[in-house]
């Protein structure tokens, strides 16, 4: 019932009431022109009290209407307007130091995100909630590797030097789980290589979150101490967006 009572109530104003108005507008129409002009010896009329009621229901249906316009189209127009605001916070330059869940991603970094709770409110804080890539301003050491740029998804880290990466993991079919590699204890990388990593699920209450943004800041849910590294890889270079070409974003309160 209190999920009923929403969803009617929405069908009424969406729905019926656009339809209704609508439907009498179209009717007086028609009844105005067989008024005036089919000529019929018993001609059936309307009362004119009912006439006035039909008008007005269709009028009050049809205010409703373009009020219910004139808000989407304003909606629409805002939404297009904060574009440019958006795009700064997800496409920008980090103007200080930021602590990322286990990592410190240096002030000068290159940062990709999205953030779909953000409407482009300005002077909205510095948030990585939503992080897609980083090309980091120096080396930063993370999963047992030093990186010059992340990937989120896949885990992919590019490497800023030449280094020996292990333990090595492989996906064992017998116990459904990723496992050393007894065979391979280590692989010696170059650098810009691209290392691969199996991110192991970190476990939160979904219900508590639905509908807000992720953690953020030192309480993000990025642990690299946690990743178990595959392999590396000759492959193209992590790519991300320029920053967006307006002022970087508020720092964080």
């Amino acid at each position: 019932m209190p999920v009923l009572l929403p969803t009617l109530l929405h069908f009424f104003l969406a729905t019926f009431l656009p339809m209704l108005g609508l439907l009498l507008t179209s009717g007086l129409v028609i009844y105005a022109v067989y008024v005036r002009w089919i000529d019929l010896p018993h001609k059936w009329l309307l009362a004119p009290r009912a006439v006035q009621v039909l008008i007005g229901v269709a009028l009050l249906c049809n205010a409703w209407t373009g009020v219910r316009l004139y808000l989407a189209h304003s909606a629409q127009q805002a939404w297009q307007d904060s574009a440019g605001v958006r795009a700064s916070r997800e496409r920008f330059v980090l103007p200080q130091d930021y602590q990322y869940g286990e990592i410190l991603i240096p002030a000068g970094s290159l940062i990709n995100r999205s953030d779909p709770f953000d409407k482009g409110e300005p002077g909205r804080p510095l948030a990585l909630h939503g992080l897609q890539a980083v090309r980091f301003a120096q080396p930063v050491e993370m999963a047992g590797v030093w990186a010059s740029a992340l990937q989120i998804l896949p885990a992919r880290v590019e490497l800023a030097q030449d280094q020996h990466l292990g333990p090595v993991h492989r996906y064992d079919n017998a116990s459904q789980s990723w496992v050393p590699n007894t065979v391979i204890s280590g692989l010696a990388c170059k650098k810009g290589q691209i290392a691969l990593f199996q991110v192991p699920h970190v476990p939160y209450d979904v219900q508590a979150e639905l509908g807000k943004p992720a953690p953020d800041g030192p309480d993000a849910r990025f642990l690299p101490s946690q990743w178990l590294f595959r392999t590396c890889e000759n492959g193209p270079p992590i790519t991300l967006e320029p920053a967006h070409a307006t002022t970087a974003p508020a720092a964080a309160q």
